[in-house]
């Protein structure tokens, strides 16, 4: 099959060249303006515009990234900087585009290719069923992406406005297209992922391509995902326990390249050597440091200096601690971890204990706990685990553990929780899941154009 030779190619490049060769995955330009005769010419091109696609959805991965991490109360702002608004839940109709363009566009590339490719089942071959799972997963995860930011929660209104379903190439689209409800997308996102189209990914572990590609994993934790937000606890866990092949490692090893762990299920590479790159928004401290007043780390049992994600992956800067998950700075080719292998588990522990399986549910959270801090160390009392205590320990464990990869505030927003946060010790940000800035407003870029749309949609 050319996917195995091409992971080989791909493989021999990260090596080979230089650190910053992580980032050639993300430089592809997508091909989708040549004719389509030309791209679905081969095999070969039909590929390379398959990683075209995954290039155009991670060029905007990092403004996610920070804008989802800003949102939680675990990280302080440093700087006065208008691209920090999201820390301040302050996104202005402006403001709002770069994510739902660049998502958007992700679509369109993906519907389009999707149309092409029935028409080259003859030239891609055994090849078929693959490709077209791994541009639907990557059409499932622009979806998730939108439905965080502009969407409210389904727990409080499955069938509050979300986001238009964009489901037709670029060509054929209309402008006007009104929005469909947050159920109506999960479905959507459910559908790509359906058990059909899971099946031809992938299931690769450990390998470049199967950390930067689609595979069973990947589909399996984004529908886990999608589950503990509608609250089917079961389903949720069945999610999580198909995961398989996995384990938790080093946890300083998944930060390092060459990123090729058992623990890393999907990550997008990233470079910027200016200021923006992470290593300078989190590591130098440029714009973020750990909240240590207010934030999990103010709890002394999230502090302890025995616990390699503090003594190792954290550092004192001053008065101020900050990241140190993304130290690149000299090149700034960090890796996005976008799903790992301890999320798995701290979802399945999560959904274990609201089904009331509360010794399932501690026996995870202590498996991802004690690859951080032994047990003769830790102050945390185990036998008091039970019950809310335990709830508790599960949701500061999800802080603490993905600090910098922001998860947090996407558990705030699925919950229906209030955004809380002190910037500093004069100023309070409380944000309710009712209030207009809870989620981010449609953009001006799109209501200029779609009149059937408006900011508050």
């Amino acid at each position: 099959m050319r996917y195995k030779s091409k992971i080989k190619i791909l493989t021999a490049g990260l090596f080979t060249l230089s650190a910053t060769s992580c980032s050639d995955i993300l430089e592809k330009e997508p091909i989708l303006d040549t004719s389509s005769s030309i791209i679905f010419a081969s095999n070969s091109k039909i590929e390379a515009n398959l990683d075209g696609l995954y290039a155009t959805l991670g060029s905007g991965i990092p403004s996610y990234f920070f804008e989802t991490d800003y949102r939680g109360e675990d990280i302080e702002r440093i700087i006065d900087n208008g691209g920090l608004n999201s820390y301040d839940m302050n996104i202005s109709v402006s403001g709002s585009s770069s994510a739902w363009n660049n998502m958007y566009k992700t679509i369109g590339e993906v519907n389009e290719f999707l149309n092409n490719l029935e028409n080259a089942k003859n030239v891609i071959g055994e090849d078929y069923d693959r490709v077209k799972s791994e541009a639907l997963f990557l059409r499932a995860l622009s979806y998730y992406y939108l439905n965080v930011l502009y969407a409210r929660t389904y727990k409080l209104n499955p069938n509050a406005k979300s986001v238009p379903l964009r489901l037709g190439t670029p060509r054929t689209l209309e402008n006007d297209l009104a929005a469909s409800t947050i159920e109506e997308v999960h479905n959507q996102i459910l559908s790509d992922l359906s058990d059909s189209n899971i099946s031809f990914l992938g299931d690769e572990v450990g390998t470049l391509n199967g950390i930067t590609h689609a595979t069973k994993a990947a589909a399996y934790t984004l529908r886990q995902r999608i589950y503990l937000e509608r609250e089917e606890w079961s389903k949720a866990i069945a999610e999580g326990e198909k995961v398989k092949g996995y384990s938790l490692v080093d946890l300083r090893t998944v930060f390092i390249a060459p990123y090729l762990t058992n623990e890393n299920i999907f990550s997008f590479p990233y470079s910027d050597k200016k200021k923006n790159s992470l290593a300078g928004s989190y590591y130098v401290g440029n714009n973020v440091a750990i909240d240590d007043n207010y934030g999990v780390t103010a709890n002394p049992l999230y502090k302890q200096q025995q616990d390699v994600r503090i003594s190792d992956l954290s550092i004192v800067r001053g008065d101020r601690i900050t990241i140190a998950k993304y130290t690149d700075r000299s090149t700034g080719t960090d890796w996005i971890p976008v799903f790992r292998y301890a999320e798995v588990l701290l979802n399945l522990s999560e959904a274990y204990y609201n089904t009331g399986k509360e010794a399932e549910a501690k026996e995870l959270l202590l498996q991802v706990r004690r690859r951080s801090i032994p047990k003769n160390v830790d102050a945390l009392d185990d036998s008091k685990l039970t019950g809310t205590t335990l709830r508790d320990a599960i949701y500061n464990e999800r802080r603490l553990e993905f600090l910098g990869e922001g998860i947090r505030s996407i558990d705030i927003h699925r919950r229906g929780e209030t955004f809380l946060k002190r910037a500093g010790s004069l100023r309070e940000i409380k944000v309710e899941p009712t209030d207009k800035n809870y989620i981010w407003p449609i953009p001006l870029s799109e209501t200029t154009q779609n009149k059937v749309l408006t900011a508050d949609n």
